[in-house]
């Protein structure tokens, strides 16, 4: 694509020939809006579309629809919200009802529903059948690991582990926020440990060894597969030592071919509040519009094909 047929895309024209390309904050491709939202679903859309978001991905975490009636009632006052949803199948066609409905009302915004499923599924049991009502699956990566903070080798494991997912449910599926789930766990254990965090080095906090990333590479790079970068890269970016290891981190990827999605993860009202600008990230980071519209090129494709 050249420069010129590109902005003209970006800016609108010609648009009866092509889709829209989406501006990086123009995007969230994890926006959790079933459970966790603190307002009716039209009005936590609207919040986002005030703050400059056109193209979404509704989600909620698959594991709170397993509560029972008293973890429910014990959870909505922790999080000071309302349990909006049946557990179970019914929370799961409900939930996805809804936001259905908020697609349809919403022709000018590009919507598509998934899921966000904890990584630790796939040692305790992974519930697949609500995996066919979504568009896409996005993958928890957690820093509560047993044996350490997540890294290179981890993140090929789940990769394979999704990829066999796939084989039975052929969506496209996301790491939800890698890099920096093992930042927050190397900080956490720095403190707990008495350490200075401002002592940590770039070695400390590089997610990958090397030849992972060649790895990660081939398991990616053709596949509906797809790396988040979400909200909290920026919390990293002014801290030499984070910034100099995400990029070092990331920028091989998306040189090499991988996919990214960007996304505010925001759950709660508080968290619509906090100022989101990916580019400052991103850029560095060699993740480009094109390549963070990736997955919407691919979903657009997918509904085409389904009508």
């Amino acid at each position: 694509m050249t420069t010129l047929v590109y902005l003209a895309i970006l800016c609108g024209f010609g648009a009866e020939a092509q889709p829209p390309v989406f501006a990086l904050r123009e995007m969230d491709m994890h926006l959790h809006a079933g459970l966790e939202r603190q307002a009716p679903l039209d009005e936590w859309i609207a919040l986002a579309v005030a703050d400059g978001r056109k193209a979404f991905l509704l989600l909620d975490h698959l594991e709170l629809y397993r509560m029972n009636k008293k973890e429910a009632a014990r959870w909505a006052r922790e999080h000071g919200g309302t349990v909006l949803y049946p557990m179970g199948a019914e929370g799961h066609r409900a939930l996805m009802a809804d936001f259905d409905k908020a697609a349809a009302a919403h022709p000018e915004l590009t919507i598509f529903k998934g899921w966000e499923i904890s990584e630790f599924d796939f040692e305790e049991g992974l519930e697949e059948p609500p995996i066919d009502l979504a568009d896409v699956v996005g993958w928890h990566i957690s820093p509560n690991h047993d044996e350490g903070p997540p890294d290179g080798a981890l993140l090929i494991k789940r990769i394979k582990q999704i990829k066999e997912v796939q084989q039975r449910h052929p969506i496209p599926m996301i790491l939800f926020h890698p890099f920096t789930m093992r930042i927050e766990r190397i900080l956490k254990d720095a403190k707990k440990a008495g350490k200075d965090p401002a002592s940590l080095t770039v070695a400390d906090f590089r997610f990958f060894k090397p030849g992972e990333q060649e790895e990660v590479v081939r398991l990616m790079k053709d596949a509906p597969l797809y790396i988040e970068m979400a909200l909290e890269s920026g919390d990293c970016w002014e801290i030499p030592a984070m910034r100099e290891a995400l990029i070092a981190d990331v920028k091989p990827l998306a040189d090499a071919g991988v996919k990214f999605t960007v996304s505010t993860d925001n759950h709660y009202l508080a968290h619509a509040k906090k100022p989101f600008h990916p580019e400052k990230y991103c850029e560095p980071c060699g993740i480009t519009v094109e390549n963070a519209n990736a997955l919407i090129r691919e979903l657009r494709a997918r509904k085409a094909k389904t009508k």
